[in-house]
């Protein structure tokens, strides 16, 4: 049963707070111990068998109005159960002169009625009824009498109205506050969403963006030479359907080939562009840590000389270590491994040093990858170097030509618009200039 909400009005305005909650009116410990401790002190100090019946009544209709309230949800049984409460008190106040009920009742009516504007009636009420029943007593003891059954009333009254007003004013405010609570939440939440959704769209934008770059380069590019290329080859079979002199096919060949060429390192220029920056002292680090995870081998790397050059160059570099590593891996039984990374001047410098019981630098090498290494240095201009005995371990050296890091790097690039210029070929004015 969820708590209801019911209008209510505190300091003159309007305002929304809970109703009568079974479930908090059934975890109200300190409520169900004053009921407790009332009925034990009615119970004790009562004079005759009426009072005694009045106070066994009394706990009789708060145990009902519990269970029909907290078990069954019948909030309209609290309000019955607040009115016979504060009847049952007025009547032990009357037969006994026991008091003490009548402080449960003001508690009690706050509690069972519904709303503020009740709660307020009923305490009038119930002060009223208590100024009723002492009255006969305060007129027995005079004008004195009489003004302290007014004070005990009226302070009766004054002091349930302010508590229970602070009261209920602490549960609006905790009220408001869960439900700012809650919106706040649910704006986050919102905010949140709409953010993931912006993120998403700027990213397709920008996919967008570039698949369109991409494309425009290619057409600038590529396309071009393809279509330089084609145009040629239509002139070398025009050439030698009409029987002419050799010189003009090898120069068109040769034309097909520069064109072929330039179209290559345009290609490759792209692809470098689309592939992220690569951190080459990073990469040694991440081979280092897996080799040392997977084997064992205490592997240290030294890149403090080192300083960032062109993605290609840092690419021929990494592929050399990684498969160094592999030999090492595969061949060597070393224990450990050192790998030195640095630069002077315009050449990098790779060293790779294993205490592994070495090969014989006269044998075969293929077997150990070494053929591949050196290709991939010597086509791009640089080196391989081996040195190592049987028992001695092995040393890898490695040197590049490399420029400063000033962007992609995969080749000679396109001149001027891009396209791959083409001359006009010597006797065949038909093959124009590739634009």
């Amino acid at each position: 049963m969820r708590p209801a909400e019911t209008r209510t009005f505190i300091a003159g305005g309007n305002l929304d707070v809970p109703d009568v909650s079974p479930r908090s009116w059934a975890t109200n410990w300190p409520l169900h111990l004053v009921v407790a401790g009332t009925t034990l002190l009615g119970l004790v100090a009562g004079p005759g068998p009426v009072p005694t019946l009045l106070v066994l009544l009394w706990l009789v209709v708060y145990a009902a109005a519990h269970w029909a309230v907290v078990l069954r949800g019948l909030l309209g049984a609290g309000a019955v159960s607040g009115i016979l409460l504060g009847a049952i008190a007025l009547a032990l106040l009357a037969f006994s002169h026991q008091g003490i009920h009548l402080f449960a009742a003001f508690m009690l009516m706050w509690v069972l009625l519904s709303s503020y504007r009740t709660g307020l009636v009923a305490t009038l009420l119930l002060a009223t009824g208590m100024t009723l029943v002492l009255l006969p007593d305060g007129l027995d003891r005079g004008p004195a009498g009489v003004a302290v059954v007014l004070a005990v009333g009226l302070g009766s009254a004054l002091f349930s109205i302010l508590m229970a007003s602070w009261i209920w004013q602490t549960e609006l405010l905790s009220h408001e506050r869960r439900e700012l609570a809650e919106q706040l939440a649910a704006t986050v939440a919102r905010l949140e969403d709409t953010r993931t959704e912006l993120l998403a769209l700027e990213h397709r934008r920008g996919a967008d963006e570039e698949a369109s770059r991409f494309a425009a380069e290619i057409h600038d590019t590529l396309a071009q030479s393809f279509t330089s290329i084609t145009m040629l080859s239509q002139a070398a079979r025009q050439t030698d359907a009409a029987g002419r002199a050799d010189a003009v096919p090898s120069a068109l060949l040769a034309q097909i080939e520069e064109v072929s060429r330039e179209g290559l390192a345009q290609a490759r220029a792209l692809i470098a562009r689309t592939q992220p920056p690569l951190d080459l002292a990073a990469g040694l680090d991440r081979l280092a840590a897996d080799l040392e995870e997977r084997t064992g081998v205490r592997t240290r790397v030294d890149a403090s000389g080192w300083s960032p050059v062109a993605t290609r160059a840092e690419v021929v570099l990494l592929r050399t270590l990684q498969e160094a590593l592999r030999n090492i891996e595969r061949h060597a039984e070393a224990a450990t491994v050192r790998i030195h990374l640095t630069r002077e001047d315009a050449v990098a410098l790779l060293e790779v040093a294993d205490d592994g019981i070495g090969v014989d630098t006269g044998l075969p090498t293929a077997g150990y990858g070494l053929v591949g290494m050196r290709s991939r240095l010597e086509a791009e201009g640089g080196a391989l170097h081996l040195r190592s005995s049987r028992g001695g371990g092995t040393t890898l050296r490695a040197s590049l030509p490399v420029a400063p890091e000033d962007g992609p790097s995969g080749g000679t690039g396109h001149q001027g618009d891009g396209a791959a210029a083409m001359p006009s070929v010597p006797g065949h004015p038909e093959v124009p200039r590739a634009r």
